[in-house]
């Protein structure tokens, strides 16, 4: 079985020697000692593997900074275990020396295409096997010191992500709360006229004659509930697993809360739903999200406009894709705005209205669903916006 050994002498290879592993794999005990004993002086921890299996095995248990590897070994030999390793290793960087009595070119080739970073033959120089050893460990010194700095920028865009995220979702409060102000007025409205039961807002809030005042207050309360229910759903983040939601659904959602906030008051909007369950892999706020992003910029696109309509919809399509749309017959866009509408901060609307974060945000979204995004306009055409999504298969019975 493995052993253990280890020895003191002077530092070297970016991390204290102590700390550095080295697996020594060869099936003679002869060699092996003397490849220890070669190295001592440079303090490296030592462990030995007297197969390939065992070598493998090792390797698996604990990760050694370098592989000392006998070519010739019973059972699996070098060439095969450094392929196996390199398989089993991936993204990870192992240095990998091979050690043997052969001395053909294509013995050389062949241990270097099965992955080895180097080729020392036997009988081996203690000086050059040093050298050999603490260069490669350098190598992966580097490597570690980039994946490390690789893992913290990663770490950092994903915050980023998430901020940028979160501001887009105050944006959106932003927007709505003008609309549910304007529905609190609407309800003090309604509460006024209960005590002129032949009165009538403006938004059609008619209060019969023998409309009791209870039943008034519990119409009012029913509808400042689900004001607050709009708010709520949209400001609060994604958390835990990704789960699996039904797209078809969702829309509704964010229709009703566009609609209940007055958002979409002015316009004429039609959705086009599936008969069957349309379900994709995703966050439901990130995918209210991204619905209330494409059908609030159309609602502001159409404002304007005579007869104002705004279609969204999703249907499935071919080879288990899912279509979605967000389509109006607002102004379109040029060639110019149309080819900038991705960038973070771009807005063409005026100031305090935009942040120029909603598609963005949308656009990563979608892609990081496995889907993507095309948007279609023209000057006085209108615009459509279609996410081709990836849908979850139903299971089989």
């Amino acid at each position: 079985m493995e052993q253990t050994a280890s020895a003191s002498g002077p530092p070297s290879g970016g991390q204290p020697p102590s700390t550095r592993q080295v697996l020594i794999a060869d099936d003679d005990a002869a060699s092996r000692k003397i490849a220890a004993a070669l190295l001592a002086a440079s303090d490296y921890r030592i462990r030995f593997a007297t197969s390939g299996e065992e070598t493998l095995a090792a390797v698996g248990e604990e990760r050694p900074d370098l592989v000392l590897l006998d070519v010739m070994m019973p059972g699996l030999d070098g060439f095969e275990v450094c392929r196996r390793l390199r398989e089993r290793l991936s993204g990870e960087y192992i240095p990998i020396i091979l050690v043997t009595s052969l001395d053909g070119r294509s013995d050389v080739v062949q241990g270097l295409k099965a992955g080895a970073d180097d080729f020392l033959h036997k009988p081996v120089h203690g000086a050059e096997l040093r050298a050999r050893v603490s260069n490669l460990l350098k190598v992966r010194a580097y490597h570690q010191l980039l994946a490390a700095q690789r893992d913290s920028a990663l770490a950092t865009v994903e915050l980023l992500r998430q901020q940028v995220l979160h501001a887009d979702r105050l944006a959106t409060l932003g927007t709505l709360a003008a609309g549910v102000s304007h529905e609190l007025n609407n309800i003090a409205q309604v509460l006024r006229s209960a005590l002129d039961t032949s009165s009538a807002d403006d938004d059609g809030w008619a209060i019969a004659a023998n409309t009791t005042s209870r039943t008034v207050l519990t119409h009012v309360a029913n509808h400042v509930t689900e004001l607050s229910r709009t708010l709520l759903h949209i400001a609060r983040p994604a958390g835990g697993s990704t789960p699996e939601i039904a797209l078809g659904q969702t829309l509704e959602e964010v229709h009703n809360m566009l609609r209940i906030t007055g958002r979409i008051r002015h316009a004429e909007v039609s959705l086009v739903l599936p008969q069957e369950r349309c379900v994709i892999r995703a966050s439901p706020v990130q995918a209210q999200q991204v619905f209330l992003n494409l059908i609030g910029n159309a609602a502001d696109a159409v404002v304007s406009s005579s007869s104002p309509r705004i279609e969204a919809g999703i249907r499935p399509q071919p080879g288990g894709r899912l279509e979605a749309w967000v389509q109006d017959n607002g102004p379109g866009m040029s060639e110019g705005v149309l080819a900038r509408i991705f960038e973070p901060f771009f807005t063409t609307k005026p100031p305090g209205l935009g942040t120029g974060l909603g598609l963005p945000v949308v656009k990563q979204l979608v892609e990081s669903w496995g889907g993507h995004i095309h948007v279609q306009s023209r000057p006085g055409q209108g615009t459509r916006v279609v996410l081709d999504l990836p849908a979850v298969q139903a299971a089989s019975p």
